[in-house]
């Protein structure tokens, strides 16, 4: 399987880069790397431009329909990837887990999409998508369609959901899903991190 990392966010609300924003002594991608190191055959970064990861020695793909935020992502990732099925994470999640990720890993074969429901809230940057989802990725990020709930409800797909219990056990706060998107978040994480 492919670990993705999606790398393109504008970082608008946070102003700065969290792509290299560094916390704890490394950065956030620095961070998500760690994660998959030992779960995928193949680890791809997903982003709007090659430059940024050249000097990593990591191989990078550019959206192929840009500006299309997540979803726009998430079609290029899977085209690009070798194998059948791949896992999909933001590269803004400096806590996520590879316990967590194992769990839907170990689930990966039950749905074209396998992803956790924590309370209703859909998290589809911890989640597995498979090849099955290509065209109508395509359609919908053609259509600027980009929310992923509609990508859950084709009819065409099985979509498979774990509830947020069964992460409870290896990850009592939830941290494998929490991502910076303010400043605020930043300072929150970085209790974490740097207590």
């Amino acid at each position: 399987m492919t670990g993705l990392i999606m790398a393109g966010g504008k970082s608008r609300r946070l102003g700065q880069d969290k792509r290299f924003l560094t916390l704890g002594g490394k950065s956030c991608l620095q961070r998500v790397l760690h994660a998959y190191k030992d779960l995928f055959d193949e680890i791809l970064i997903v982003a709007d431009a090659q430059e940024s990861f050249e000097s990593m020695g990591l191989r990078v793909v550019e959206d192929l329909i840009p500006g299309r935020a997540t979803l726009g992502g998430l079609y290029t990732g899977l085209f690009h990837a070798a194998g059948d099925r791949v896992f999909a994470a933001a590269v803004d999640m400096p806590c996520i887990s590879p316990q967590a990720i194992r769990i839907v890993l170990e689930q990966a074969d039950q749905g074209d999409i396998v992803i956790p429901d924590l309370n209703g809230k859909l998290q589809p940057m911890h989640a597995v998508y498979s090849k099955a989802c290509l065209p109508y990725l395509k359609e919908l990020v053609e259509a600027s369609r980009l929310k992923v709930q509609e990508l859950c409800a084709i009819s065409g797909l099985r979509v498979h959901r774990i509830p947020q219990s069964v992460f409870e056990q290896v990850d009592p706060e939830l941290r494998s899903f929490f991502n910076i998107n303010t400043p605020e978040d930043l300072a929150f994480v970085r209790k974490w991190i740097e207590p």
